[in-house]
């Protein structure tokens, strides 16, 4: 069997009212891009926002983008992912399954959601790769780490910082070289 690197891409999805930045979207599709350019898989919650610019970019690419969604409705997926998943689980337990099925999860700005989701991906000491100055919990989190380096004194994982797309992947080329 070939071994298939999958990425996690966790973020900000757009609810009414609410308006994520063009540049934490551009982002978001620039490491989607990459990632398919890697031959890696893009995984993701399957909606709007942060998801849906980079299963764009991935599917732009000639990637593949798999969503885990939270319903058993296939049309909630965003127009760019090519393997709907649907859980019937809700969003918690929905990104507990995505969170599981990664390699590794890039962090792209976000809320709660996504700070559940980074937690979750610590407790299973998964690789993380956060994106500076992508707003709200992506830059709140160098605040509160552990020794500047996780998120409590257990030492699961060190929670790593990239500044652009290209900083993302050679970290995740660097923790990923052997699987």
């Amino acid at each position: 069997m070939k071994r298939i690197i999958r990425i996690g891409i966790i973020g900000q999805s757009e609810r009414r009212g609410e308006q994520i930045p063009r540049y934490v979207l551009d982002i978001a599709y620039e490491v989607g891009y990459l990632i398919a350019k890697e031959g890696w898989l893009l995984f993701s919650g399957g909606r709007n926002g942060v998801m849906e610019a980079a299963s764009k970019g991935a599917h732009d690419g000639g990637g593949t983008t798999v969503g885990i969604l939270p319903s058993l409705d296939v049309f909630e997926a965003n127009e760019y992912v090519d393997i709907p998943i649907t859980t019937g689980l809700g969003m918690g337990l929905r990104s507990e399954l995505m969170i599981q099925t990664v390699d590794a999860v890039v962090m792209i700005g976000g809320k709660n959601g996504t700070l559940k989701e980074l937690s979750a991906a610590y407790l299973n000491s998964k690789p993380i790769v956060i994106v500076n100055r992508t707003g709200d919990f992506a830059n709140s989190i160098p605040s509160i780490l552990y020794e500047g380096k996780y998120l409590d004194s257990r030492k699961n994982v060190e929670i790593m910082f990239a500044d652009t797309p290209q900083d993302v992947i050679a970290i995740l080329k660097n923790v990923l070289k052997n699987l």
